[in-house]
């Protein structure tokens, strides 16, 4: 994509896009299983904490749009350590993404196969979204536009379904009503450590807010388009999650929600309709692969990005005629073949180990950008109190600690601390090599 080619409307079903994947429609039933029907006051903190990022970003461009965004950003008033961390760690949670996104489309598929092994399906998929890649992002606009209709439609018709099913007109039994919010176990049948175990879980689905920051800058008018395209993302995907949420738990019982498939489609099935469950599949897992192919985009362009500043091998800015980044891309599909091992050594806990260590990583990129908001006001000329970014830098720090509390999320947990030590290990390694100024 050139610089204008994007219009808002393009921008927002964008955001939609790379924002509302399998994050929402899988790792739900698990946030539902460990919080139970208090999970409806998690995605409600998760959206605040989601709107301000957003805010921080929009703020930031709005005042100076240039490409890299939030990694431009932290180096202007950070440093390199600021440009070099937010770059870094934002292409490592890019591809953790991509890895909890392929792994999410396997498990959707096996749905339809439940005897094929899982890493046969990670590795199928693997391929196609590299292979899309590979054939250039000049209508990267226009076909997630397309595919992220399909998903708002998707959720409005959970939605639409839900309220039907509610009032009686697919069903009419006794289970159904607010009762089921507190009838099993209480609202918060695993009390206060419920709530803070599935933190992580409610607040994957809003991530993603920063392919929106990328494409902003290519839009006709960032300054403008912006701002307006935050507004609408941040009310359309809060609306749709709290709402379809809520009458998920209306309809079924929390305790009989299962981990291992969406609740949803469990939710479509008192339609009745012929082969309900499977199109709602098919759907969810058009959702998996698009923002599968969304992050593979951004951490593509990122790696790109780093390779044309000072904080990557200049070699990762060389492009083939399609226009593609061909090393930042192969490097960027690294990840996912790590995601194909994982599979095969661990088919049944896979999709909640790389998903815990995708927040954790994304997330503590979302504090360095809250971090770089509040030093970037006196830049910015303005004078606002910061004492909701730091908030909400307490906030999202209580989100990545209350994995702790739940054994395969702490896996997650200590894999996002020793990325990190990684990341800061080779930032002092290339600058006492002094390879900022010679790659």
């Amino acid at each position: 994509m050139e610089k204008g080619e994007l219009s808002v409307n393009e921008l927002v079903l964008i955001g939609v896009g790379g924002i509302l994947g399998a994050g929402f429609f899988l790792a739900s039933g698990i946030a539902i299983h460990t919080a139970g029907p208090i999970i409806i006051l998690n995605y409600i903190v998760s959206a605040f904490i989601m709107s301000q990022v957003f805010y921080a970003l929009s703020q930031m461009i709005t005042y100076k749009p240039v490409e890299g965004t939030f990694r431009v950003y932290a180096e202007e008033v950070l440093g390199d350590i600021g440009g070099f961390l937010s770059g870094w760690v934002y292409w490592t949670a890019g591809v953790f993404i991509m890895s909890s996104e392929v792994t999410a489309s396997a498990i959707f598929t096996k749905y339809w196969f439940p005897k094929t092994p899982l890493w046969i399906f990670v590795l199928l998929y693997s391929i196609l979204v590299i292979g899309i890649n590979l054939m250039g992002t000049k209508n990267f606009g226009e076909i997630e536009s397309w595919f992220s209709t399909i998903k708002i439609v998707s959720l409005f018709i959970i939605v639409i379904v839900g309220i039907l099913t509610i009032i009686g007109f697919f069903a009419n039994t006794p289970t159904i009503g607010i009762k089921n919010l507190y009838a099993h176990g209480g609202f918060a049948p695993h009390g206060i450590k419920g709530f803070l175990g599935a933190m992580l879980m409610s607040l994957i689905p809003f991530g993603g807010v920063e392919v929106v920051a990328m494409s902003a800058v290519k839009t006709k008018n960032p300054q403008k388009y912006t701002p307006i395209a935050r507004k609408y993302i941040v009310l359309f995907l809060t609306i749709l999650y709290i709402s379809s949420i809520t009458l998920l738990l209306m309809i079924i019982p929390w305790d009989t929600i299962s981990i291992n498939e969406s609740p949803f489609i469990k939710l479509l099935s008192f339609t009745k309709i012929p082969f309900i469950a499977s199109i709602m599949n098919f759907v969810i897992l058009t959702a998996a692969l698009t923002t599968m192919n969304g992050a593979m985009y951004a951490v593509t362009q990122v790696l790109y990005s780093l390779g044309q500043g000072r904080f990557a091998p200049t070699f990762l800015t060389k492009k083939t005629k399609k226009d593609v980044p061909i090393y930042a891309l192969a490097l960027s599909s690294f990840g996912l073949f790590i995601a194909v091992i994982l599979s095969y050594i661990l088919p049944k806990d896979v999709y909640e180990y790389i998903t815990s260590a995708t927040g954790f990583v994304q997330f503590f990129n979302w504090i360095i950008i809250l971090y770089t908001f509040i030093k970037y006001k006196p830049v910015m000329g303005n004078t606002s109190s910061s004492k909701k970014e730091w908030f909400t830098i307490m906030l999202i720090g209580i989100v990545l600690s209350s994995t702790l509390l739940t054994p395969k999320q702490s896996v997650g947990f200590v894999g996002g601390i020793i990325i990190l030590l990684i990341i800061f290990f080779l930032y002092y390694i290339i600058k006492k090599l002094n390879l900022f100024d010679v790659w």
